[in-house]
């Protein structure tokens, strides 16, 4: 069995790392998957640690490995994520997934299903929204991911987000060359425009492009 990324995270007790791995790696053949793909949702989500919290305005959001919510589907969530240990959480991760066995082809689509699975096989253009859930207030709680601050969140700036909230040091093992090559051709794309409204920064604008550059020529190899 492969070491996993991010096992050895200090939120992750040690006398639990190996069964901890183990169970990561059996949910995540089950679902047809790469175990690093839950391992960096659930380090993006909550840095590894089972008693994550967001709070805002005095009222409990979100918690737990994966950052349950009121509509997660965890009963009593996220409150009662909080009375269950990293074990415990996997469980609730397994069942969370469920529905999505054998469709989720990408570490992508493995993000997308936790922070917003209606908006699975919506385009670029898509804004996060339900009918219950504005996208003024998906945006207000989710700082982060609103890149443009525009009081809206669009697909392209959630696969923004998750590229960017990915350390390089495990982005060959978690995304697919043709994913470098996207990401390379969105990073030049921004480039092209951004020297044409502001020529005299252009040793800015191009910052980033030489480390997608070196790890795709590392997935590559």
């Amino acid at each position: 069995m492969m070491q996993l990324i991010h096992i050895d995270h200090p939120n992750i007790p040690v006398g639990i790392r190996q069964a901890f791995e183990k169970k990561v790696t059996d949910i995540a053949d089950w679902l047809g998957i790469n175990p690093n793909w839950l391992m960096q949702v659930m380090y993006a989500e909550s840095r590894m640690n089972a008693q994550a919290k967001n709070i805002q305005n005095g009222r409990l959001i979100a918690a737990g490995l994966l950052q349950w919510t009121k509509a997660s589907g965890l009963p009593g969530a996220p409150k009662t994520v909080l009375q269950y240990n990293h074990l415990q959480q996997l469980d609730w991760v397994k069942k969370y997934f469920a529905p999505y066995r054998g469709a989720m082809h990408s570490y992508f689509d493995v993000y997308l299903v936790t922070f917003f699975p209606s908006a699975v096989g919506q385009g670029d253009g898509y804004v996060f929204a339900t009918r219950k859930l504005p996208a003024s207030l998906i945006a207000k709680q989710n700082p982060a991911i609103n890149m443009v601050r525009d009081g809206k969140i669009t697909m392209a700036e959630f696969k923004q987000y998750v590229w960017s909230s990915t350390p390089v040091a495990v982005r060959s093992l978690v995304f697919t060359t043709s994913q470098f090559v996207k990401a390379l051709k969105d990073k030049t794309t921004k480039v092209i425009t951004a020297v044409k409204e502001d020529p005299d920064n252009l040793g800015d604008t191009v910052a980033g492009i030489g480390t997608i550059l070196a790890f795709f020529f590392l997935s590559a190899a």
